[in-house]
């Protein structure tokens, strides 16, 4: 039992430190926003040093959209004739006859194409941008619900951490996690419509024998099911933990 009370304890700990770096996240995020869309900032790309100046807790904040593509893999590289319609990635396969003068080919595992994808960092001049403000307004957001969600298990923890695992505080704690969960997937896409991209006629185009870049998405998409499924485990867990507070309050009673 002590054992575990110490497990809570230290789950709770880390928990903690999660939080305030969520809500730190969350507010360094909004001022930054802010010094760039009221003009006191000369980028809306910055690293912020939370350290004092010692360079040992570091943020990049950046306003960002997800961008991918497809790209074609060469079938051989002439390293004199570089090509410039398909990727010189070379998966060589040890033979030691890969390359036969400035021409350099595949092994016998032929790769065909690469799905590249990952966040656009973007950036304007300082001052009102509706997009941007879009962008910083969905990131705070974000960070804001997982900061409520993680005091809500912080709180949660300290409680099982005193041998109080069945109380009604806990059954309202992770009903509002689970509630916050499936709140937010279903209301980020709608909220996505009015502030994507596209929702501020940005469109994206590409030039040039590597222009294959495009946004990932100017479409908001759906809500994650993974999230969803998390969300209502944990209404359902409230139900038991509800059914357990009612035992122990019997037991208070009888005794």
């Amino acid at each position: 039992m002590v054992g575990s009370s110490r497990g809570m304890r230290a789950a709770s700990v880390a928990v903690l430190v999660g939080w305030v770096g969520a809500l730190l996240a969350a507010v360094v995020t909004a001022g930054v926003g802010v010094a760039g869309l009221a003009g006191w900032s000369d980028s809306f790309v910055q690293r912020v040093d939370l350290s004092g100046g010692l360079g040992l807790v570091e943020l990049d904040v950046a306003p960002t959209w997800e961008a991918g593509g497809v790209r074609e893999i060469c079938a051989e590289v002439d390293l004199r004739d570089y090509p410039t319609e398909c990727l010189g990635f070379i998966l060589d396969d040890g033979s030691g006859d890969s390359q036969v003068g400035g021409v350099v080919r595949q092994g016998d595992v032929v790769p065909q194409s690469i799905e590249l994808r990952g966040p656009l960092v973007l950036d304007a001049e300082p001052g009102w941008n509706a997009l941007l403000a879009s962008l910083f307004a969905m990131q705070v957001l974000a960070l804001l619900v997982v900061t409520v969600t993680l005091f809500q298990l912080w709180r949660l923890l300290r409680t099982a951490a005193r041998g109080e695992p069945f109380t009604g505080e806990a059954v309202r704690r992770l009903r509002t996690m689970g509630a916050l969960l499936l709140g937010w997937e279903l209301v980020e896409p709608v909220l996505w419509l009015f502030l994507s991209p596209k929702a501020w006629d940005y469109n994206e185009g590409g030039f040039g024998p590597t222009g294959w870049l495009q946004l990932g998405s100017m479409e908001p998409g759906g809500p994650s099911l993974t999230v969803m499924a998390f969300g209502a485990l944990l209404l359902l867990l409230a139900q038991v933990f509800r059914r357990g507070a009612d035992l122990a309050d019997e037991q208070r009673l009888t005794v």
